[in-house]
């Protein structure tokens, strides 16, 4: 009898170690850099899990045994040492994140798509708008040349101080004024000094138009932008097509994951260099997200057990729903450990 419970308790024992194992290495391969040898994943996946099944063993012996043991408190802290280290810090996690991972990877990336496309496409309608859209900068100078320009149209029309009509004194500061604000090397037309040709005006608002026209290129949107918007918005709508099929087949697969990920990167680059063209919505972080430094997309987040649980996880980030994957993980674990010192235990002289 006691042979069949040995048996049943480490048959048990096996195949709570296999899920958590297996859920352990989807994290890791999530983590590691691509080119991780999986048996290598899995060695070290099991490794650890039976170094930290040792440690809760350890433990155990050390608390229930009536005996003497041999430095019973330093077994007692070694295996606590085990199982913080190989079990509170790695099983745990990476199995919490591989249940969460799967369940929700399918609606993060339908997510980020939306999300992606609902900006590209602030990008494309601003970018062939027939009004000129400017970033802040552009803004501010063309209202400081437009307060220039009309200065001297007054001024040449007599309508402001010193109430002279023609191409005077007054013009000149004007257009070093705009020279000051677009860098740019437009000359009074001194040939034609306080004379009241309207062509001398006309020369003058071309002259500005074109040097305004220039000076602004950078403060817009560019053609190279709208194109690489459009683009990718298309290569974005095939692929979440081809994704929404397999994920209500539930059949999502890594490289298709991968894909996506490269894709939405692209994107979110595109809304990062035209970050000052895009609205972002004010109730979530996006601006955040899509603008900082080192890009990365919420689909590629969802593959990181440190960011997602150390990182998220710890501050608050994810609804308390999550306690659920973390509950579900160390019942796990708990009931494998549990089977572990069944199936292996001492008798109460084992450690002298």
């Amino acid at each position: 009898m006691e042979k069949f419970r040995v048996i049943g308790c480490i048959i048990a024992f096996l195949i709570l170690a296999g899920i958590s194992c297996w859920a352990t290495e989807q994290s890791l391969h999530l983590l590691l850099p691509a080119g991780w040898p999986e048996v290598l994943v899995w060695g070290i996946t099991i490794a650890f899990f039976v170094v930290a099944s040792f440690g809760t063993k350890m433990i155990v012996d050390t608390l229930a045994s009536p005996a003497f043991i041999d430095n019973r408190r330093l077994k007692l802290f070694g295996g606590i040492l085990l199982v913080v280290f190989f079990w509170l810090l790695m099983s745990m996690p990476t199995n919490t994140h591989t249940f969460f991972y799967n369940d929700k990877i399918g609606s993060v990336i339908t997510k980020d798509i939306e999300t992606t496309n609902k900006y590209l496409s602030q990008i494309v309608d601003r970018g062939m708008s027939s009004t000129m859209v400017l970033d802040s900068i552009g803004t501010k100078m063309k209202d400081a040349v437009e307060e220039e320009r009309a200065h001297i149209v007054r001024q040449f029309n007599g309508d402001e101080p010193p109430y002279k009509r023609g191409n005077g004194e007054k013009i000149s500061e004007h257009i070093n004024n705009i020279n000051k604000i677009l860098k740019s090397s437009i000359i009074q037309d001194i040939n034609n000094y306080n004379s009241a040709d309207p062509a001398i005006l006309n020369k003058y608002q071309v002259e500005i138009n074109k040097a305004l026209a220039d000076a602004l290129k950078t403060h817009t949107i560019s053609t190279q932008s709208v194109d690489a918007a459009k683009r990718q918005k298309t290569r974005l709508a095939a692929l979440n097509d081809s994704i929404q099929d397999h994920i209500s087949t539930g059949s999502l697969s890594e490289a298709e994951i991968r894909q996506c990920e490269k894709e939405l990167k692209d994107g979110y680059n595109i809304i990062s260099t035209n970050k000052l063209f895009v609205d972002f919505d004010k109730k979530s972080d996006d601006e955040t997200v899509y603008t900082k430094e080192n890009v990365e997309t919420r689909t590629k987040r969802m593959a990181s057990v440190i960011d997602v649980f150390f990182v998220d996880f710890l501050q608050g980030k994810y609804p308390a729903s999550f306690w659920y994957y973390v509950i579900l993980s160390i019942l796990v674990d708990i009931a494998a450990f549990i089977f572990f010192d069944i199936a292996f235990k001492r008798d109460e002289n084992s450690y002298n």
